[in-house]
């Protein structure tokens, strides 16, 4: 087969296409621009051009994007041809279906309990085949893992298309009002799209049985475990305490003691997403010591709580978090690890739909630093919206916690430069990482200097 990947330089699509190419699929594909993911593919023999032509090579399938519109040229060119389109999850589903497969779905959560399911597998021996929507080291290929065994993946809700999926095992981490744009801006459909994603698993439906929603999903469901905070589930924690940097928590299974983990990384959230990658692989028989290794040893996912720049005064973190939820999580992990510090929050909104939707949540969750700098909004290839302003956030939490805007980046770090004692947290899906590792790669060479 011959497979054109349309916006081959993203995370989810670029692990498809290492896939197809280890199958020994002949697979071209394009970007808008050149990023490390389309070098890495260049490597392994892929094809790729940069922006989008209507000059399509041979090909059998296009797998498209849901950034890639229908005028895009490629997609036109194909239609014009015949040529079959797909779009990423469809797919990333017949994959799945194809062998044993787990899949994680879920608002917040899901690449970082992958990441941490797939180290507890490799662990304990196992040879899973992995798609991750980040970038991990203990992936040979970062963002995808070529294994003989089951299938260990992210199934991503965000694009519409997680109803048709099917897997032998489906975990749902939370379900939360997000992506609506997809869903007819109906939560209720994305709740749909997701049960029945959920119901439809051949095997084990793991559920977070603190979400309210997937709660009574589990009462229906007649092969579902349930994980969480309370002793109501069958996976409970206990005792959670944060000591030298060490996260570390006791898991209960019915009320009985099962093992206690070591986590290097603080914060409920990762609690819950380590809870969840050990709930399952105790489920399908990984031993305890695996478990408590794997965990133990695991680094985080880049752009999840990536300390960039440490030293007596001063810390740098990257975080992807871009919903009101995960900043809230981010920030409360943050002032656990790093007790009594001044906290300044970087901030880059993520889509003009979701600061619509989201508005008075990122200010209530935002009020909890300490200093707030807004960055100009990524849009992610929307339209702007009529009235979405990011400069509408800062003014209003001004009221309740120093916040300054910055439509241009040098400014930013320039402003970031004179920062002393204190903790700048970088938060947002968008090009905000990249401040985040220049001012970095600033203060580094400045520290070096001196010394």
């Amino acid at each position: 087969m011959k497979y054109f990947f349309s916006g081959i330089g993203g995370i989810g699509m670029s692990s498809l296409a290492l896939y197809a190419n280890y199958c020994g699929h002949k697979v071209y594909g394009s970007n808008n621009e050149k990023n490390e993911r389309v070098d890495y593919l260049r490597s392994k023999g892929v094809e790729i051009s940069i922006g989008h032509s209507k000059n399509l090579p041979d090909i059998d399938l296009l797998i498209r994007s849901t950034a890639i519109r229908n005028t895009n040229p490629e997609v036109v060119a194909a239609e014009s041809k015949n040529i079959p389109t797909a779009f990423r999850m469809e797919y990333l589903s017949n994959i799945l279906k194809s062998t044993w497969s787990i899949g994680i779905t879920g608002t917040d959560g899901k690449t970082t309990t992958t990441a941490m399911m797939s180290k507890i597998f490799k662990t304990a021996g196992k040879d899973p085949t992995v798609f991750l929507g980040g970038i991990h080291n203990c992936l040979e290929d970062g963002n995808f893992r070529m294994g003989s065994g089951q299938i260990i993946s992210e199934v991503d809700e965000s694009d519409g298309y997680i109803k048709d999926a099917q897997t032998d095992v489906s975990v749902v981490t939370n379900l939360r009002p997000d992506h609506l744009e997809h869903y007819a801006n109906s939560f209720e459909n994305l709740e749909y799209a997701v049960k029945r994603y959920s119901e439809r698993s051949r095997d084990i439906t793991f559920l977070n049985g603190d979400d309210p929603i997937l709660s009574q999903w589990a009462d229906e469901f007649p092969n579902s475990v349930t994980m969480g905070t309370s002793e109501k589930n069958d996976y409970f924690i206990k005792n959670r305490a944060m000591k030298d940097h060490m996260q570390s928590f006791d898991i209960y299974y019915k009320n009985k003691f099962v093992l206690n983990i070591n986590l290097r990384l603080p914060g409920l959230h990762y609690a819950m997403d380590a809870l969840v990658a050990s709930s399952v692989a105790l489920e399908y028989g990984i031993k305890t010591e695996d478990i408590i290794d794997g965990l133990y040893t695991y680094d985080t996912v880049d752009r999840r709580f990536n300390i960039l720049y440490s030293n007596t005064d001063l810390f740098i973190i990257d975080d992807y978090a871009h919903t009101p939820d995960e900043i809230y999580s981010t920030i409360q992990a943050t002032r656990e690890y790093f007790s009594g510090r001044k906290l300044t929050v970087i901030f880059q909104p993520h889509r003009y739909t979701r600061l619509h939707r989201h508005f008075l949540e990122f200010v209530d969750v935002l009020k909890n630093a300490d200093e707030v700098l807004i960055y100009r909004i990524y849009s992610a290839f929307e339209d702007p919206i009529d009235g979405v302003d990011e400069r509408k956030v800062a003014s209003l939490l001004n009221d309740k916690v120093k916040t300054s805007f910055y439509d241009n980046g040098d400014d930013l770090i320039n402003e970031l430069l004179k920062a002393q004692d204190q903790v700048l947290l970088f938060v947002g899906a968008g090009d905000i990482t990249l401040i985040s590792h220049k001012i970095s790669k600033i203060i580094s060479k400045r520290t070096v200097e001196v010394d």
